[in-house]
């Protein structure tokens, strides 16, 4: 049985397409490792997104990665996804994920949009029992947005600002909880505006991605340019 490798450490899980993983996501990682004193985080890959067109094999989406986050030890690769079988659920995913590593404790992370949307998910409203949530401040939405939309889920639920000068709009950081539990804790980051979406039709119309994407990563799309073409249209 393999050894549990995030034993007593805090571990954001950050799930994705990663088509390709671009210099955003890194940022991303990097920022809220700091923020929240993370030891590791986790990079949940995708296997295969019903909802994802044009997406890369798993494989070379794996390589890319691999070639981006060289040298940072704190990053890891998880190819959980590979072996669920039936939908991948973002709650079934975390409950595969506990059995591997039970001495972790996981910090699940998402964005504002996600956070809103957690009542379509299988099972939704009940992702705070299988870890930590970390939501992230997107597309201008703020701490009192994030309230609001947590005391639509969880009655009597309530909040704990980083800063009490500060009204909860201008908050970075604030912790939710439930019951004197903290579920959720909502945070305001640097981010970097780049999408994949974008990068991919930078690449389909042979544009420099270059500063978008890692540059070993470029390497090997240009190395595997027969395959990417096939997808990346």
């Amino acid at each position: 049985m393999e050894m549990d490798k995030f034993a007593n450490k805090k571990v954001g899980i950050m799930g994705g397409a990663f088509n390709p993983f671009h210099n955003g996501h890194l940022r991303h990682a990097i920022e809220i490792a700091e923020e929240l004193d993370l030891d590791a985080i986790d990079l949940l890959v995708s296997f295969n997104h019903p909802q994802k067109e044009g997406l890369l094999p798993f494989e070379l989406r794996i390589q890319c990665i691999e070639k981006s986050v060289h040298g940072l030890d704190f990053i890891h690769i998880n190819r959980i996804e590979e072996n669920i079988c039936g939908p991948s659920y973002t709650d079934v995913i975390l409950y595969e994920w506990k059995k591997a590593y039970p001495h972790a404790i996981p910090y699940f992370l998402m964005g504002i949009e996600d956070f809103k949307a957690l009542p379509t998910w299988h099972n939704g409203l009940s992702l705070h029992t299988a870890a930590n949530l970390v939501v992230v401040a997107r597309l201008g939405k703020t701490a009192q947005d994030f309230y609001q939309i947590a005391k639509s889920y969880w009655d009597g639920c309530f909040i704990q600002e980083e800063n009490s000068s500060l009204p909860l709009a201008k908050q970075k950081k604030v912790k939710l909880f439930l019951d004197d539990t903290c579920i959720c804790t909502f945070i305001n980051i640097p981010t970097l505006n780049i999408d994949a979406t974008s990068i991919r039709k930078l690449w389909a119309t042979k544009r420099n991605i270059k500063g978008l994407v890692h540059d070993d990563a470029i390497t090997l799309l240009a190395r595997q340019e027969e395959i990417v073409k096939k997808y990346w249209k």
